[in-house]
């Protein structure tokens, strides 16, 4: 039941939130996209997809389901990822080891996507949201923020990260 409140949140974030937003060429110019009255344009069903996806991507890491979070990257020698926890840029390997070692070191993860904004060019997806997220560190409870960017890419119908980039939000 949580996540259907929950996609039912984040699609009202990608179709909602006509107060900002880039305007661009008319809806007729581009297919499958509507325009909004305030202006706002939106990719309905692949901004749908991502959104789906990225609450896949936080089912799985907070049940630490490492199979299937791998399952949604696209890794290879084209993945990359930047992380808070590194200095330079991660491949898919070191990656893939960096996120099974952190979520096994922690309890009680909840996440959460603020801010989304998915935008669509094609076969490709960006998602820029803060991921504000909590663990517990023994019986305390620790939040951070991250503001976050994901690139997708959708292969064999499936929409899969390519590119993460993390960075360290305010601290709560």
């Amino acid at each position: 039941m949580r996540n259907v409140f929950a996609v039912a949140a984040i699609v009202g974030l990608v179709v909602g939130g006509c107060a900002s937003g880039p305007r661009g060429k008319g809806a007729a110019e581009r297919e499958g996209e509507v325009e909004l009255s305030c202006g706002k344009v939106v990719q309905p069903k692949e901004a749908r997809e991502i959104a789906g996806r990225l609450l896949e991507i936080m089912d799985a890491c907070e049940k630490k389901d490492f199979v299937r979070l791998e399952s949604y990257h696209l890794y290879g020698p084209k993945f990359t990822k930047f992380s808070t926890e590194s200095a330079g840029r991660l491949e898919a390997e070191v990656a893939r080891k960096g996120e099974r070692d952190g979520l096994s070191a922690v309890n009680g993860l909840s996440m959460r996507a603020d801010g989304l904004k998915i935008d669509v060019f094609g076969k490709v997806g960006i998602a820029t949201f803060v991921l504000n997220y909590s663990f517990k560190a023994g019986e305390e409870t620790i939040e951070k923020q991250a503001k976050t960017t994901m690139v997708f890419v959708k292969e064999d119908g499936a929409w899969k990260i390519a590119h993460e980039h993390l960075s360290a939000g305010p601290e709560k």
